[in-house]
């Protein structure tokens, strides 16, 4: 027994020390690992901590490379992830600075520095993918990607990323002093220190309208005397001098028929330069090759009016109202539309001979019209794409929009049917009046009557054509053309309506007798309206010149003036009437329908009773009407050829200043300048020094109507991000101020060279930054738009101001401007 308890507990040993070795087997393995893992994240942990502190110090060196210069650290960018060169962080100079490539450091670590663009959306500034559509770059931000890597114990890395701006997040200018406002560009403004430092409007320092004086500056027109004169001014600049057209064929034998010239604009006085001239005479070319050939048109002509047009390739067109019975209109190519003369002789300066327009029924009639008496085209015309010409008692309307691709030999097209009007053509000495009869054309003319004077006299005036002076204006949808009737007719006034052009389908028909007739013509192609000026018997009247409002609610006519025919005491026309045109197919005086009216007219007292203007008038502002012509009657009183008048009450005309120029002015022409100054250009009945120039402005009142300030370039060296800018102005009733920014790249390092395109909300150089109260704010685009690009380097911004209360200002204070430096 003993034997076997003995044995039993050697057994029982036995399986204890097994059960023990299983279970060392198990649990020991896994106590080793766990050792052998502790020890290890022990290391790595500790690598790790390195690696954070390591990053750190990148952070800060990152922010001090910053903070020390924006410019050097913006430049270590790239445009897009993963950039092209990656920095690290080393020292000079006891400074932080960031040296290419990445680092090696001890213990394994290697450290890097990524750089990139950060891009924003324009409309919400959120940041974006520099893919995404319109997406702009902003400089004042980038993103920077910090990477330390280590090898032992095992290969790992951590990245670090984070957005820097510009040390300080904005920052702002303001400009408010004399000196700040003086180092700007003044243009109808002026610099004042009633309060440390304001821009306001100018002094009216100008010669006023009811103080005319003429211009020490003239030019001598070649040949003349001139008969008619056309300008215009640039709209937007005026460095860019005024053009001025001269129509100087008054007789069929005179030699050159137009003269071209420059005007310089806001100066005084204004220089005035013959840039060239249009003939046709062979011994004025300097070489006989460039004398054109196979045109169809000789130099034997003579011009009755002058107008311009500029087509869609900015090409510029003088063109001619001539005597000739199949080129009534001819076009001279002036500028070439870059901006430089087209000459035909570029030695002699004598422009190209484009085109022409030749009168007929309608366009493809197989006969071509022409005037009675070989007057030709009578008064030009143009509105749009649109030239507009009578002759013989008829209107003609032709197509501009294709005047490029015109020829010597393809002439102008014809819109529509020709329209009848008021007015027959006078032959002097035949005791006959002359037009088309219906359906007529070729050199049959049925319709006649008799003049009143043999001598086709009316009044003042020698009246030979049918008709002297139109004036189109655009009115809602409608196109209305006003007409001065001339000779062999009652009615004074007519206003014709070419809104609806008559086709082959219309009633009727383009090629229909009654086409454009007063009488079953087509209700929007015809004379509608007309009014007759005085419907006594025995008197004598002719209009000469027209001119319209924009609204075309007013019609201001000037007459013949100055003979008493029925001997009752008063003259049988006035010089100048105001005519209500809301109406166009009732026309009436202000004082209502009988005739002759008892207000809204215009007879010179005394000596200016004498005045007989010519064809040419011109309304400035609705303020001022201009009256020129000759002083005809010889005895001991002297008319002034030059007449102002004050129509601020339009019921009563009144004289207000005038100047005395004996040999009198055959035409006249105004232009407005861009910055407000205004001309009058006329061009006079000698043979030298033809040209005069008036400068007119407000009569009443301290300050000029308008001006525009500019402020001073503010360059920075970086590009930077504008964002916002608030002006203190004051803005008295009547007056308005209004404002734009612009954004540009310097030219060559410099913004002196930058080009500034001004822009308001939205980037749009239409709009403008307005007022609320005394402030004008607003958000500066950001956005990047032809020579507009927010962000950049060079900043300006532009204020205008206007009154139409000539003895208030708005005024500038202060404007302060907010950008991220």
């Amino acid at each position: 027994m003993k034997n076997l308890a003995l044995q039993s507990e050697k057994g029982q040993s036995l399986i204890e020390l097994m059960i023990t070795i299983g279970l060392a087997a198990v649990v020991l393995p896994a106590l080793l690992t766990g050792f052998v893992a502790t020890r290890s994240g022990r290391a790595q942990e500790e690598q790790r901590q390195l690696a954070v502190a390591l990053a750190r110090e990148g952070q800060e060196a990152v922010r001090v490379v910053r903070e020390k210069d924006w410019a050097t650290f913006a430049a270590l960018s790239s445009p897009s992830s993963p950039p092209a060169v990656v920095y690290h962080p080393t020292t000079s100079g006891g400074s932080w600075q960031l040296s290419a490539g990445s680092e090696s450091l001890s213990g394994g670590f290697a450290r890097s520095v990524a750089i990139v663009d950060v891009y924003r959306d324009p409309s919400t500034l959120a940041i974006v993918d520099s893919t995404t559509p319109g997406s702009i770059n902003d400089p004042s931000t980038k993103r920077v990607t910090l990477t330390v890597s280590w090898v032992t114990p095992k290969s790992t890395s951590i990245d670090s990323s984070f957005y820097v701006t510009r040390y300080v997040s904005n920052a702002s200018f303001t400009e408010t002093s004399v000196n700040d406002f003086t180092a700007g560009i003044n243009s109808g403004t002026q610099v004042s220190n009633t309060s440390g430092g304001e821009v306001k409007l100018a002094s009216n320092n100008y010669a006023k309208w009811c103080s005319p004086a003429l211009s020490s500056s003239t030019i001598d027109l070649p040949d003349g005397p001139p008969v008619a004169v056309a300008a215009m001014a640039n709209p937007t600049n005026t460095s860019i001098p005024n053009d001025v057209f001269v129509a100087v064929a008054p007789t069929t034998s005179t030699p050159v028929k137009l003269a071209y010239l420059t005007v310089t604009a806001n100066t005084d006085p204004p220089v005035p330069t013959l840039r060239g001239t249009f003939t046709l005479d062979t011994g004025k070319y300097s070489n006989s090759s460039y004398v054109p050939t196979g045109i169809n048109l000789s130099n034997n002509f003579k011009t009755n009016d002058v107008k311009y047009y500029k087509s869609s390739s900015n090409k510029i067109y003088a063109l001619l109202a001539t005597d000739l019975p199949d080129h009534e209109v001819i076009a001279i190519l002036i500028k070439d539309g870059s901006g430089n003369d087209a000459y035909q002789d570029p030695a002699n300066k004598i422009y190209k001979y484009q085109t022409f327009f030749n009168t007929r029924i309608y366009q493809g009639a197989s006969s071509q019209d022409q005037a009675p008496f070989g007057y030709g085209g009578v008064s030009l015309a143009v509105l749009g794409n649109s030239g507009y010409v009578v002759s013989g008692g008829y209107l003609y309307t032709f197509d501009l929009s294709n005047i490029d691709s015109k020829t010597a030999n393809s002439g102008l097209d014809m819109v529509g049917c020709r329209i009848e009007l008021n007015g027959y053509d006078c032959n002097p000495g035949s005791g006959i009046d002359r037009k088309y009869g219906s359906g007529q054309t070729g050199t049959s003319w049925s319709d006649t009557t008799t003049p009143a004077h043999n001598d086709c006299s009316d009044g003042g005036n020698i009246e030979l054509y049918a008709d002297n002076d139109i004036y189109p204006v655009q009115v809602g949808s409608n196109t209305y053309v006003f007409v001065a009737v001339g000779a062999g007719t009652d009615p004074e006034l007519n206003i014709v309506n070419v809104t609806s052009v008559p086709t082959g389908s219309s009633s009727p028909k383009i090629n229909n007798n009654s086409c454009g007739r007063i009488s079953n013509g087509n209700s929007g192609w015809k004379r509608i309206g007309s009014l007759d000026f005085n419907t006594k018997s025995g008197t004598e009247e002719a209009a000469n010149s027209v001119y319209v409002n924009t609204a075309g609610t007013r019609a201001y006519i000037s007459s013949n003036g100055g003979i008493d025919s029925n001997h009752d005491g008063s003259p049988d026309s006035y010089q100048l009437y105001v005519i209500n045109t809301e109406s166009k197919s009732s026309p009436r005086f202000l004082s209502g329908t009988s005739s002759p009216p008892s207000s809204g007219y215009y007879y010179g007292s005394g000596a200016n009773a004498q005045l007989y203007p010519r064809r040419s008038l011109t309304v400035l502002n609705g303020l001022r009407a201009i009256l020129v012509g000759k002083d005809s009657v010889t005895d001991g009183n002297d008319a002034q050829e030059y007449q102002v008048l004050n129509i601020e009450n339009e019921s009563t005309p009144t004289y207000c200043g005038g100047v005395n120029f004996d040999q009198g002015f055959n035409d006249l022409t105004s232009v407005s300048e861009a910055d407000g100054d205004n001309f009058v250009y006329m061009v006079a009945n000698t043979m030298e020094k033809q040209l005069k120039i008036i400068q007119g402005g407000p009569d009443n009142g301290i300050y000029v109507p308008s001006g525009t300030f500019t402020s001073q370039v503010h360059q920075f060296s970086y590009s930077t991000a504008f964002n916002n800018f608030n002006v203190n102005i004051n803005q008295p009733a009547q007056t308005t101020i209004k404002a734009q920014v612009a954004v540009a790249s310097p030219v060559a390092g410099s913004c002196a060279g930058a080009t500034f395109n001004y822009v308001g909300p939205n980037a749009n150089p239409g709009l403008y930054f307005t007022s609320v109260g005394n402030t004008i704010s607003g958000v500066i685009p950001f956005e990047s738009a032809g020579s507009y690009q927010n962000p950049n380097r060079c900043f300006k911004y532009k204020l205008y101001l206007d009154t139409t209360d000539f003895n208030q200002t708005p005024t500038l204070n202060n404007v302060t401007v907010n950008y991220s430096p």
